[in-house]
């Protein structure tokens, strides 16, 4: 086959860039990346054996690089780049991950110019796919070339999209510094959006969660009051709920436990009629937990009912956990040392279920059960141990608490921060 220049170098080019890599990573071992520049320019055309090569580092082939670009061919691949899209969605929808992920990733690579928004799409829903295959290293990589898409860049919806992704995935991953800079990213973007756009209170969630985490109270009370001026537009469903849920942490943070555990029941009330499983839990989690703290006792004795019978429908590693941590500060609210150490002989701290910042929370309802029960070195080791996980993700204010406690004991006097679960 004819190698015509400068079409091959520019299909090359618009393939590489597609799927976020640099010339230097076309280029390997047996090339330059001056040589790939060459190429790409429409100045040096390569010999069969270096095409096929530049090929199969693209994942596609020297046939495909050379096609031609009449209107006639960009329709007709643009129609089949579309059906391999509906194809991954509907992989996903049948839970065949690794199926979608091959799909989305064919159709990254075949993706020419004229084709930027079906790129876009199959490239975020690919970072979609990695992250429900718990790949986390390329989750974030893909997040992070999305975000410097031209495309990205010239639609604050978008923008904001991968940004509040970003911000998520960084504050599960126990980077709450970073989660802080991307959802104050999202955040200024949206700012210019119509109030009442999903996107705006998207961005204030992730940055409102992540700023009660990462210990800024008196500044999530200030994000607290400017959400709920977002949430009454929002119509009915897992966001809304998301956002009562939010402003529910930072009023308890501020003083009003009796309002937070309102926002709470409203929230809970909004997922009920969703399939959103995992939040529904969550936010189950965050209400009991709230309610033990400082709620009245007959509300917290029927929410923490309603978690034991959540955690027999739903029997995961991660359920136990948080059931046994729920039942702990049951025990110790009711001043029952000895069931408070039962319960807590079921948390362990090091399952792979648990976010860092979960793990920390675990470890701390550990140490205090084991200091009631009266085994001092354990519970200050267990102390230490959360203290330096709340650290280690940035969570400093937490950590300072625990310390605290550590020397000093729980005093009982305003808000427990252990006690706030964020969306």
């Amino acid at each position: 086959m004819t190698i015509e220049q400068p079409a091959f170098g520019k299909r090359v080019r618009e393939v590489r860039r597609a799927q976020g890599l640099s010339q230097g990573d076309l280029a390997g071992d047996d090339l330059s990346p001056s040589y790939v520049s060459l190429v790409e320019n429409g100045r040096r055309i390569p010999g069969a054996k270096i095409a096929r090569s530049l090929a199969q580092r693209l994942g596609t082939t020297v046939e495909a690089l050379s096609a031609t670009d009449e209107p006639g061919d960009r329709l007709t691949r643009r129609l089949g780049l579309v059906g391999q899209l509906v194809a991954a969605r509907a992989s996903q929808l049948a839970g065949d991950w690794p199926a979608a992920r091959r799909q989305l990733e064919s159709v990254v690579a075949e993706a020419g110019a004229g084709q930027d928004e079906v790129r876009w799409e199959a490239r975020w829903e690919l970072a979609t796919v990695l992250g429900r295959l718990d790949d986390a290293a390329r989750h974030e990589a893909a997040l992070r070339q999305l975000l410097d898409d031209p495309l990205t860049r010239s639609a604050p919806v978008l923008h904001a999209r991968v940004a509040v992704e970003l911000a998520q995935l960084l504050r599960a991953a126990g980077r709450l510094a970073d989660g802080v800079r991307f959802a104050e990213e999202a955040v200024r973007v949206t700012g210019e959006l119509e109030p009442g756009r999903p996107e705006r209170a998207q961005a204030r969630v992730a940055l409102l969660s992540v700023s009660v985490d990462s210990g800024e109270w008196s500044r999530a009370e200030q994000l607290g009051a400017e959400l709920q001026e977002e949430v009454a537009p929002l119509p009915a469903g897992e966001l809304r709920a998301s956002a009562l849920w939010a402003v529910a942490g930072a009023q308890y943070l501020g003083g009003h436990p009796d309002r937070a555990l309102e926002l709470l029941a409203e929230a809970e009330q909004l997922l009920a009629a969703t399939d959103g499983m995992r939040l529904r839990l969550r936010l189950a989690r965050a209400r009991t937990l709230l309610a033990l703290a400082a709620g009245p006792q007959d509300q917290a004795d029927a929410l923490l009912e309603r978690a034991r019978q959540a955690a027999a429908l739903v029997d995961t590693p991660s359920t136990r956990i948080w059931l046994a941590v729920l039942e702990t500060a049951a025990a110790l609210r009711r001043q029952q040392p000895a069931a408070a150490a039962g319960h807590a002989a079921a948390i362990d701290p090091d399952a792979g279920a648990l976010t860092p910042l979960d793990r920390a929370r675990c470890l701390l309802h550990l140490a205090r059960a084991r200091r009631a029960d009266g085994a001092g070195e354990a519970a200050e080791a267990d102390f230490k141990k959360a203290a330096e996980g709340y650290e280690q993700a940035g969570a400093f204010r937490l950590a300072l608490e625990s310390w605290r406690e550590l020397s000093a004991g729980r005093t009982g006097e305003g808000p427990d921060p252990h006690a706030v679960l964020m969306p």
